[in-house]
């Protein structure tokens, strides 16, 4: 079999991958040979990717959609919090995949490999020998955005497994102008959930159902509670254009598992790309290949994922804790929290730009109980 020599073999093509990819080509990095690999044999419409943000650096004609306006809610009590400066954003996975493949096709040093499955990876000579289900590569360096299961601290640790309904319906009951983010949250047999509602469009809206919870929930016991879900929040005669099922972990990585090699580097997932407390992680993506793009081309080398602000990592530790021993009562805390907290102190915090007294505002926003037995 055939040997290709690679400057930077990427292990993986999702959303990690794909945004570096892309900033590699916008900072004109031509000195180096780039190839993704990616299991899957094509993209599909398969996820949405949702965030705030209080700038433009997201190309607008990827954005779908955006609400001013959050909206959130427990036993028919509703929180709002909207801005006229931090908008959430709607992102369709294949908008976003064929953007990031045009680019790459225009390319002379990025390229993309499809239906390619990492089978083996071994040392040679400093450099690293790749093996798939199709060729073996030579790699000077890797960049792994691959999800693993088993790198993460046993505790704190849950996982928020969702799925979703993008539907065609009639439905009056939801502001179009608001994002509906955790809907009549509940907690029932040993899981926390609630009901996630974007209306899109005229009569279009993708409705979810989300757990928290300390085991995997699978796709056919989501399908019942989505069905139902549908069904309390009026939804009637409707058509399914599309599926969403994914399961996101939200722990924090043990760093002990990573290759210890400084031509080996991590993003993703599997780099610490998802936000412990909130499973969000595309902005947090984007940032990182920026920096990641530019240290190659000022520096001669990439950037892993950084380690997280020690500020934030100290509150997600101590909140994850909290509600993975007081999951009965997540649906209070959280309503407590959004209730006291300020809007633009919140949307601070979950973009990951929080003032010192952000900090302070969202500590003195969380229900002390809970969080004073974490402590003591």
């Amino acid at each position: 079999m055939k040997h290709h020599e690679i400057d930077y073999l990427i292990l993986g093509g999702g959303c990690s991958a794909l945004s570096f990819a892309t900033e590699l080509i916008k900072n004109n990095i031509y000195d180096y040979t780039f190839l993704i690999v990616e299991q899957r044999k094509k993209y599909e419409d398969d996820r949405s990717w949702c965030f705030w943000q209080n700038n433009n650096d997201i190309e607008s004609k990827l954005i779908s959609k955006s609400w001013k306006t959050s909206s959130f809610s427990l036993k028919g009590n509703q929180i709002t919090h909207n801005s006229n400066n931090y908008y959430y954003h709607y992102i369709r996975s294949i908008d976003f995949y064929l953007h990031a493949k045009s680019i790459i096709k225009k390319s002379v040093n990025v390229n993309l490999a499809l239906g390619e499955k990492v089978l083996k990876i071994s040392n040679l000579n400093n450099k690293y020998l790749v093996y798939t289900n199709k060729k073996i590569y030579i790699a000077n360096n890797i960049l792994d955005t691959r999800p693993k299961k088993n790198i993460y601290v046993k505790s704190p640790f849950l996982f928020q497994s969702f799925l979703g309904y993008e539907i065609i319906a009639n439905n009056n009951r939801f502001d179009s102008t608001a994002a509906y983010i955790m809907e009549s949250m509940r907690y029932e047999k040993n899981n926390f959930l609630f009901d996630y509602i974007l209306p899109i469009k005229k009569n279009r809206f993708l409705v979810e159902v989300t757990f928290f919870s300390k085991s995997k929930i699978t796709s056919k016991k989501l399908d019942k509670i989505l069905l139902k879900s549908l069904i309390t929040n009026k939804f009637k005669n409707y058509k399914i254009i599309r599926k969403e099922y994914g399961v996101i972990p939200m722990g924090f990585i043990n760093k002990n598992t990573y290759f210890k090699n400084n031509k080996y580097f991590y993003a993703g997932s599997i780099g610490g790309a998802v936000r412990p407390s909130s499973g969000y992680a595309f902005l947090r993506i984007q940032e990182w290949a920026k920096k990641s793009a530019i240290n190659l081309k000022e520096n001669g080398k990439p950037i892993s994922h950084p380690k997280e602000n020690i500020i934030v990592y100290f509150l997600d530790r101590i909140f994850l804790g909290v509600l993975e021993k007081n999951l009965s009562s997540a649906p209070l805390i959280f309503f407590i929290f959004l209730k006291r907290i300020n809007s633009k102190s919140f949307f601070r915090f979950m973009i990951g730009v929080p003032t010192l007294l952000d900090y302070l505002k969202v500590i003195l926003s969380m229900p002390k109980k809970y969080f004073l037995n974490k402590i003591n």
